[in-house]
């Protein structure tokens, strides 16, 4: 192939010709640019990379990100990991699933008993390839700001508390709250 600059999801190759590595994705048997940059075919190792036009930060196995819960069923999440701060967001967008096993420490019924669509959440990935496996597991994960499900006001922290009381509508929920929770009741 030739010198070319490939944009996220461009087409690169197929399963049959190279195994997907840094940078790229397997959809249905065809590998996929994840970042852009300049694929590398790695002709001894049969792998396809893409090496970044620029420092672009790819989420890994280990990092600590913050996400925005988008999609969410009784046993699994969709999260759009928006970056390692709030200050520092991806330049791409990039998405993680997060299972009920990986919710809590504790057994739980449902995924909304610790995370509602709309919570801004913090994660940590799993794994190093598409789609990322996150884990709220840890006790300074969890869901950093949290919006009520009846008037999307924001949910107060009580003191010594672990309930969110809403600060319009007086709603009370749950979630699996992490240490830095952004809405709390000084009181």
């Amino acid at each position: 192939m030739d010198n070319k600059i490939v944009v996220p999801g461009e087409f690169l190759c197929t399963e049959e010709e190279f195994m997907a590595y840094t940078g790229t994705y397997v959809e249905e048997g065809i590998i996929r640019a994840v970042v852009m940059g300049r694929p590398v075919f790695d002709l001894i190792n049969r792998r396809v990379y893409i090496k970044p036009v620029k420092d672009v930060k790819i989420p890994k196995s280990g990092d600590v990100v913050i996400g925005l819960v988008e999609q969410m069923r009784d046993e699994i999440a969709m999260i759009r990991l928006l970056g390692y701060d709030v200050n520092k967001p991806f330049k791409h967008e990039f998405r993680g699933v997060l299972h009920i096993s990986q919710a809590s420490n504790s057994r739980i019924q449902s995924l909304y008993d610790v995370i509602r669509i709309g919570d801004i959440i913090r994660v940590k990935i799993l794994n190093s390839y598409i789609p990322y496996v996150v884990t709220a597991k840890d006790v300074k994960l969890g869901v950093i700001a949290a919006y009520c499900s009846r008037c999307g006001a924001p949910l107060v922290k009580e003191k010594n508390s672990d309930a969110l009381r809403c600060s319009s509508c007086g709603n009370v929920e749950t979630r699996k709250i992490a240490p830095d929770y952004m809405f709390t009741n000084k009181r």
